[in-house]
Order: C-alpha cells, then structure tokens, then sequence
C-alpha cells in the first residue's frame, strides 16, 4: 500500500470579527469600550483603525492586546489528506484535521521601520511579531524641580516659597525661606520675621513603581532666622533663633505638573530674646533670656508646582 500525504496550509488573513469577539470577552482589557467603539466606528479604514488602536490612552490596551489577545489570533489550520492506492483501486479521504497555535515569543519593542503585521495574518515560518514601538505611548517625563508654596503659613500671614531638587529616585533636598514683615507703629503691632532652612529627603516604598517626589517620606531639617513680635503691648524680638528636627511627610500628584504635599516637623528649638514695652513713641527693654523647647516646630500643606523634562 503507497500512502501519499499532502499539506495544505490555510488561513483567513486579518479576521477582525474574531478579534472583536475577544476584545468583547475580556473583562481584563483596559479602555475596553473604547476599543469596541473604536472597531466598529472605523470599520471601513482598516489602517486607521490600527493606528488608533495604537494611540488609544498612550497604548496601554494595545500593549494588552499585544500580549493577551493577538496570540489567539495567531493560528493555523492544518489538513492532512491521505492518497491510498490498492490493488489499482484509488480513493481520497481525510485522515485527519489539526488545528496548531504557533505563536513566537513577543518582542517588548521592535525597529520603528519594521512594518506592522497584519492582526491574525499567519507567517510561513510559524512566526508571529507585532510592531509595538507606536504602542509604547510618548516619552515620559521626570521631575527635575519642584516649586512649592506652604498653604498654612499663607493663612497665618506669611509669604514662603520653598524649592525641592531631587538626586535620583530615593533622595531630594528641600530649601524653604519665609519672610513675613508686617508692622503698625501706630497701634502697637509688629509681626517680622526673615527665616530659611535646608532639609534633606528620603523618599520610601519600592520608587521603581513612583514618580519622583511622590509618595511617603523622612528627613532631617535644620532652620534659622531673625524676628520681632509684638501685639498691642509687650513685645518680642530675637537676633536668632535655631530649629533642628526630623520630619514625616507624604506627597500625592493631583495632576501631571501639580501635587500636594503634608509634612510635620518635630525636634528641638532655641533662642535668646529681648522683651520690651511701648513708651511714648519709644520701646524700653524690660529683660532677656533664653527660650528652649521640643515639639512640633513646623507643619505644611503646600500646593506643589513639578517642573519635568523628558527622560
């Protein structure tokens, strides 16, 4: 008996009912209904509809697809036809059918002038690649400043700016200045203050999955300025005084150039003041001393303005 075997090799090229089929049925796809609606919108332009699908949300449901979805589509079907020959009779029947998934392992990004592969089209070598490059969405961006104002020190009257540089992903050094200078001779009130202070960031959690600047952090901060307070009556005023603590704080991006921050400061304060009276259009220095404490030395809730360039 001569048994002959033939191979024929068929598939459908670019079988979109199938594929949205599958977008259909997975519940885990991102921007699901805007895919579907995307399909059956551009039904008509097949190349817009890639190109689409690519762009959509910067590619995160396309990069989905790519690995989720496509593999499915990538298959064959392979019919195995025996010719028998006996005793000079000749009959054809179908041995058997085999349906085989051949599917290549996906590049995580391919050339930029590779062309795309059609969805669901079948390679001759049982070798499916899809060009992902457009789907990997634009070139992101990292915070290299950050400009920040303190909200609470803006209800208590006084003008701040504070300036944040990050080194690397887990490190930042943060430098503050405040500067309120009211004063009102005539009714005895004076509210001065120049301050500045450095303070130095760790930024914790796995920073791999976060943005610069976002996220929990501690630090160490050290502070200094000049002051003169006074409220109707007795007043205050010191050549210096000096802050050294820790602080605990935790940073949360609203939007991509703006975040809010919250932190409180807790350590050690010092200072030597003079006390004086108003007399007669003139002040009279009554006595001096020193004033220590340890506590809460400084709190904020600052509106936080991200400066990035492209990485």
């Amino acid at each position: 008996m001569l048994v002959l075997i033939r191979f024929i090799f068929f598939s459908e090229g670019e079988d979109w009912s199938e594929f949205r089929k599958l977008v259909a049925s997975d519940s885990n796809l991102p921007d699901r209904e805007e895919v579907l609606m995307l399909i059956d919108y551009h039904k008509n332009d097949i190349d817009k509809r890639k190109q689409l699908l690519r762009k959509l949300n910067r590619g995160i449901a396309y990069r989905y697809i790519v690995h989720n979805i496509f593999p499915e589509l990538r298959r064959s079907v392979i019919t195995i036809v025996g010719e028998t020959s006996k005793l000079g009779k000749e009959a054809f029947e179908p041995v058997s059918s085999v349906s085989g998934l051949f599917v290549s392992k996906q590049e995580e990004a391919l050339p930029k002038d590779q062309p795309d592969k059609p969805v669901g089209e079948s390679e001759k070598k049982q070798a499916c690649e899809v060009d992902i490059s457009e789907a990997e969405g634009p070139v992101k961006s990292q915070t290299v400043l950050a400009v920040k104002n303190n909200l609470l020190y803006d209800l208590a009257l006084a003008p701040n700016i504070e300036v944040e540089i990050p080194i690397g992903k887990r490190w930042s050094l943060n430098t503050e200045y405040k500067c309120p200078w009211w004063l009102n001779s005539k009714h005895d009130f004076c509210y001065q203050l120049l301050s500045g202070g450095m303070e130095g960031r760790c930024w914790l959690g796995n920073r791999q999955k976060r943005d610069r600047l976002t996220g929990h952090f501690i630090g160490l901060y050290a502070e200094g300025g000049i002051y003169d307070f006074q409220l109707r009556g007795d007043g205050y005023q010191g050549k210096y005084y000096g802050a050294a603590g820790v602080t605990y704080g935790y940073a949360r991006q609203l939007a991509r150039h703006f975040s809010l921050e919250f932190s409180l400061g807790i350590g050690y304060l010092t200072t030597e003041y003079k006390k004086y009276t108003p007399y007669e259009g003139d002040i009279i220095w009554t006595n001096s001393g020193r004033y220590n404490f340890i506590g809460p030395t400084k709190a904020k809730v600052s509106l936080v303005w991200l400066i990035t360039t492209k990485k």
